[in-house]
């Protein structure tokens, strides 16, 4: 009798969880279909991502609040309330790390009970202050900052605790799709930590799967260095990987070099900064996303949005005025831009992805000027639903239904 109870209560669960999953309600918010997947928006402590000071921070907050599970505070090394100082140290010994921007943000994530993931701590030259990349500092001073920088931030506001993903290094590949690394140099898309060394590979793979001799000494380090601090994920991430190809053969080499040797790395983040115009292979992207996973590391989609290809060789890139010419322009793109972010949320959230982050919600002059008038987001300036927003609604809802449905 007991048996015959508790076997009715499980397909009472499973009738309402399928009842549930077969409802599309689109006044719904993001949340309400994400499942087990986290969905997560960038924010900052001032200006336009502002959500706790600033002209749109209680509209942004309550966004954020309605629509996600997570936040990703965007804290760096020169930027947004940085960490670094802004003029070169007389010493090493006056090297001081400022968290108080990535603090407050962690708080009230942790105050609202979101899934928090910070972005980032080791980048190349550009995110740094100037005077690092022009300073001859040895190997040893390297790493003594490294120590310093990574151990100050997590151990401050008992971060290393509250924060669940630390974004330990963005973007150290080649600007191109060659699959290297960037060079040492005092140039901003330069890498100083290169000066550090290189290690050679363990990957183990050979012929076209190899893509690099050696691998930089830094990246061990910085993932020792919070490893033994936290117990949180730690996360390295590039643009350009998603699809597959040389680049992101390149980022799997490495996490398949530093496992083999003993370092932690947790999951791989894939910018997806996409655009319309050209025609992405889904299927490239699931097998890319699960060959990832079956190297033992999760998968995150990390600065999403969709918008013009402007980009330029040699620094020269297009205005919106150059593609966008007319309103018949401008509703060609939105349909393309709503067709890229439903198969990309879509693709990810059934090929397994744990986390989704847009990179930003509301069409506005962005901080810093990125994707300026490309109306890249899924929400009007005055933070009424675009199609875009529909199309990630209804995404989220159908991978969410295929999986009920199974």
């Amino acid at each position: 009798m007991k048996f015959k109870i508790f076997y009715i209560g499980i397909l009472t669960i499973l009738s309402l969880n399928i009842s549930n999953a077969q409802k599309f309600d689109k006044d719904g918010f993001l949340k309400d279909y994400s499942g087990d997947m986290i969905i997560t928006t960038q924010v900052r402590g001032e200006r336009n991502k502002a959500i706790l000071r600033g002209t749109e921070a209680n509209k942004n907050r309550e966004f954020v609040l309605q629509n996600y599970t997570g936040i990703q505070p965007s804290i760096y090394p020169a930027w947004d309330g940085g960490f670094w100082p802004k003029k070169k140290p007389k010493s090493l010994d006056d090297f001081e790390i400022r968290t108080e921007f990535l603090d407050e943000l962690v708080n009230w994530g942790v105050d609202n009970g979101f899934h928090i993931m910070h972005h980032c701590l080791i980048f190349p030259n550009k995110y740094f202050p100037q005077w690092f990349s022009k300073t001859n500092y040895s190997g040893e001073e390297l790493d003594f900052i490294i120590e310093k920088f990574v151990s100050e931030v997590l151990t401050a506001n008992d971060n290393k605790n509250k924060i669940d993903v630390f974004n330990i290094i963005n973007e150290i590949f080649a600007m191109g799709k060659s699959g290297n690394y960037r060079v040492s140099g005092d140039e901003k898309e330069d890498c100083k930590w290169m000066d550090m060394g290189f290690e050679e590979d363990k990957s183990g793979l050979s012929g076209e799967a190899k893509i690099n001799d050696e691998h930089p000494v830094f990246v061990r380090r910085v993932f020792d260095v919070a490893a033994k601090l936290t117990d949180a994920k730690l996360e390295i991430r590039d643009f350009n990987v998603a699809f597959g190809g040389r680049k992101a053969d390149g980022l799997y080499q490495l996490i398949k070099h530093l496992k083999n040797t003993g370092v932690r790395v947790d999951a791989v983040g894939f910018q997806c900064h996409l655009n319309v115009g050209i025609k992405y292979d889904y299927k490239k992207l699931e097998k890319n996303i699960k060959r990832f996973i079956d190297l033992g590391v999760e998968v995150y989609i990390t600065e999403l949005d969709v918008g013009l290809n402007l980009w330029g060789q040699g620094g020269k890139h297009k205005k919106v005025s150059d593609v966008i010419k007319s309103d018949e322009d401008w509703q060609n793109f939105f349909a393309e831009q709503n067709s890229i972010y439903y198969n990309l949320v879509k693709t990810a959230k059934e090929s397994g992805v744990k986390i989704i982050s847009d990179w930003g919600f509301r069409d506005d002059i962005p901080y810093g000027g990125w994707r300026k008038d490309q109306k890249a987001w899924m929400v009007n300036k005055d933070y009424s639903r675009k199609g875009a927003y529909y199309a990630v609604l209804r995404a989220l809802y159908d991978a969410e239904h295929k999986k009920f449905s199974k």
